[in-house]
């Protein structure tokens, strides 16, 4: 079945859409409150102490400098299920290499998804193409004229999940030969928060010394259309500085 190219495209843009608006909250300096007298304020990373994240924001800034200027792979995954059945869930790959170019895969499944099963966006300096996978089967190649923009968000949306709750350094651990320290979330999420209405609110991370957020994960229950649901959410960051970026066999079919 031929889908008209203005329809596809209306389609993939929605799909951007929808992964753009799970990132949370606007990025912005707010300063999480210092702890109490008492409290350890051993500084183990930029806005970090043993008692937790003191300074989101300096932390934050720690992060995205360990991003700025290099190479790197982000790679996430956003689920969403209500009594066992999985919803929705979209898988995402993010490969950036030098001078704006980058290989973005998402992959969509789940019993809500729509006739959209796979994107893939390359871009470099000469070319910005996009293959579409969907689900009977068709294949359709675009180039820059039609070619959706994966989200703008580059650093993992780190903020929102640092300032959502109270945290603590719940453990220290060595991962091939680099101490990270774990952190999670404490109580409810803050009602100035991006999950203010959640329930079930759990968050982890594993942050370096200088301050990088390997990876992090958010787990809570919300209402959606009169039923809970589930949503998980997990994002990694690896190869960074060695992240390559090639241009895909297909990309002359665009």
């Amino acid at each position: 079945m031929k889908i008209p190219g203005r329809i596809r495209l209306t389609v993939v843009v929605a799909v951007f859409v929808v992964l753009a608006g799970c990132s949370g909250v606007p990025w912005s300096p707010t300063v999480t409150p210092s702890p109490t007298s008492g409290e350890n304020t051993t500084a183990l990373a930029p806005g970090l102490t043993e008692s937790g994240v003191t300074d989101a924001w300096a932390l934050t800034k720690a992060h995205r400098d360990h991003l700025t200027n290099t190479t790197y792979t982000k790679r996430s995954y956003r689920s969403i299920r209500a009594d066992g059945t999985l919803l929705q869930n979209h898988s995402t790959t993010m490969k950036r290499g030098h001078g704006g170019q980058y290989l973005y895969d998402l992959h969509i499944g789940g019993s809500e998804r729509n006739s959209i099963r796979a994107i893939t966006v390359f871009r470099n300096d000469s070319m910005l193409v996009q293959r579409t996978v969907y689900e009977n089967g068709t294949v359709a190649h675009v180039g820059a004229e039609k070619a959706a923009t994966p989200e703008k968000e580059r650093y993992g949306d780190v903020y929102s999940k640092l300032v959502a709750s109270n945290t603590t350094v719940a453990e220290t651990i060595e991962r091939n030969g680099t101490r990270l320290y774990r952190v999670e979330s404490v109580g409810e999420p803050d009602t100035s928060s991006a999950y203010v209405n959640a329930s079930n609110y759990e968050f982890s991370a594993l942050i370096s010394p200088e301050g990088f957020v390997h990876e992090y994960h958010v787990s809570y229950a919300t209402s959606r259309d009169g039923r809970t649901v589930t949503v998980t959410v997990s994002l990694q960051f690896t190869e960074r500085g060695q992240t390559t970026v090639h241009p895909p066999v297909w990309a002359s079919k665009a």
